[in-house]
């Protein structure tokens, strides 16, 4: 391929989605870099194998230590690989509640409602013809599952056929991005672009900053200190490197709060004091209980399992290991809690646990450069469970699970001593088991206040041609799994992206 007109950096999980649509949609030559490898489909493919080495392609990012949290570093499993996080999470692929997306309009980006983005949704799940992402009922079903189900009912919380988040008090099987069993990650959309050769990828590479020119984006600086390239791009760069990942790399380019940057001695180039802030995720427990059942995943059953999912696309290497939960609140708002089954632990020899997780965080953090290292890893804070607030409603979460744990539809799994919380007091029990569950948002926030990052164009604030595309843009988390987020924003990102280049 010639120069390209646009870069992408992130082969994530929106970076993928964005990069096809433009070299499709606008016929813009696209280079699409990435830090990690091609998508790796002989290991991450089987849901249940790939989740287990998904360390191997993921950033060893964590936390500073977390006040709330004893002090304890939490990791944070991001994807570093072709399809972004999409290629190592457990595949949900619920958005949430339309009216949590209505919030971000509401608050001042236009274009940004439900009735705006149910369009890009569907486009990306739905519609023959186009590089899709499919959303389907779990090709595995294991048996605690469906129990689980069962005892929701037997709690008053209404089964729906496919758990989206969309409303209170339900429950029932996810809808995950899965195909014949297999994991659909974004990195199918990179494959078969037409026409031939308007679409690169880069992969094993690592982008340092990007370059201005003025207040322009002109391409963008290869490596570290040690070797040291650039690329440049005749029309603009377009940052998808995700919540974490992205407030870093504008940092890095000058582009953030004046007194941080200065403090790490990077050179200033936009003062934007809102790069970096607004971090929230959504946070969780587990409730682990002993079972009289053996896992259905344990090693020992692995070479059968193999086999079985080889020779047929079924059994216990095709599940997620989370095929079904329940949505929990007040009728008539949307969900304060989500809880996932699992049909087995690595907390316990022989248990079930269910994650109770908090969909609607007032507790919110930070990412800044480290003065002492300002090209190493950011300083990472999501103030985990610092409001009041948070811990209140996972702790009332908790309460209401027990209740389904000991309804008769679970008793022919011989669920016996509960692990954790156990005889932890609420307190004790946060502040030593509560953690990510791994949907970091918000640190480029898009709005048009003084601390958003980008406008509802997803244009950089004070920059010319220069955007970013991934959950960082997201002004508040909805209640749902953000990997469904992620692929609504790269189909939006790719509407806003097409016009504003394709009138140059």
């Amino acid at each position: 391929m010639s120069a390209p007109q646009v870069i992408v950096v992130g082969a994530g999980t929106a970076g993928c989605v964005i990069a096809r649509r433009l070299a499709e949609g606008c016929g813009k030559r696209v280079l699409v870099i990435e830090s990690g490898p091609r998508y790796p489909g002989w290991a991450l493919q089987a849901p249940l194998a790939g989740l287990r080495l998904r360390r191997h392609w993921s950033w060893a990012l964590e936390s500073v230590p977390q006040q709330q949290l004893h002090g304890r570093r939490i990791a944070f499993p991001m994807g570093r690989v072709v399809g972004g996080t999409s290629s190592i999470n457990a595949m949900v692929a619920a958005a949430g509640p339309p009216a949590d997306y209505d919030l971000w309009a509401a608050s001042g980006n236009p274009g940004w409602s439900w009735a705006d983005l149910g369009p890009c949704w569907e486009r990306a799940v739905s519609q023959p013809g186009l590089a899709r992402l499919p959303g389907s009922e779990p090709t595995s079903k294991s048996a605690f599952s469906e129990a689980f189900l069962r005892a929701c009912q037997e709690d008053g919380i209404r089964r729906v056929s496919c758990l989206t988040g969309a409303e209170t008090e339900t429950c029932g099987p996810f809808p995950l991005f899965q195909e014949r069993g297999a994991r659909a990650s974004a990195a199918r959309y990179l494959a078969d672009v037409r026409p031939a050769g308007q679409l690169s990828i880069r992969a094993h590479t690592t982008v340092r900053r990007v370059l201005m020119e003025g207040r322009r984006a002109v391409g963008v600086e290869l490596g570290d200190r040690r070797a040291e390239a650039t690329i440049m791009a005749s029309e603009g760069v377009v940052v998808c490197a995700g919540a974490l990942l992205s407030p870093r790399l504008l940092q890095g380019s000058g582009i953030g709060p004046a007194g941080p940057l200065r403090a790490a001695g990077i050179p200033l180039c936009v003062d934007l004091p809102g790069v970096g802030l607004n971090l929230h995720d959504h946070a969780g427990v587990p409730v682990v209980v002993e079972s009289a059942l053996p896992a259905p995943g344990r090693p020992a059953l692995w070479l059968k399992a193999a086999l079985d999912y080889a020779l047929f696309g079924r059994g216990v290497m095709a599940s997620n290991c989370c095929e079904a939960g329940c949505f929990l609140g007040p009728a008539g708002a949307t969900p304060e809690v989500e809880v996932f089954s699992h049909f087995q632990t690595s907390r316990h020899r022989q248990a079930v646990e269910l994650a109770v997780v908090l969909m609607h965080p007032h507790s919110r953090g930070w990412i800044l450069p480290d003065r002492a290292d300002p090209w190493g890893p950011s300083l990472i804070d999501p103030r985990f469970l610092a409001d009041q607030r948070d811990r209140e409603a996972l702790l009332a979460g908790v309460e209401r699970i027990r209740s389904v744990i000991a309804k008769p539809a679970l008793r022919g799994f011989g669920l016996g001593k509960e692990i954790l919380p156990g005889s932890l007091s609420g307190d004790a029990f946060l502040r030593n088991h509560a953690g990510s569950y791994h949907h970091p948002v918000g640190t480029c926030r898009m709005g048009n206040d003084p601390l958003a990052v980008v406008d509802a164009r997803l244009r950089v604030h004070g920059t010319d041609n220069l955007w970013v595309a991934d959950n960082s843009v997201v002004p508040t988390i909805p209640a749902g799994h953000t990997a469904a987020t992620a692929i609504i924003i790269g189909e939006r990102a790719a509407d806003f992206l097409a016009a504003d280049l394709g009138r140059r």
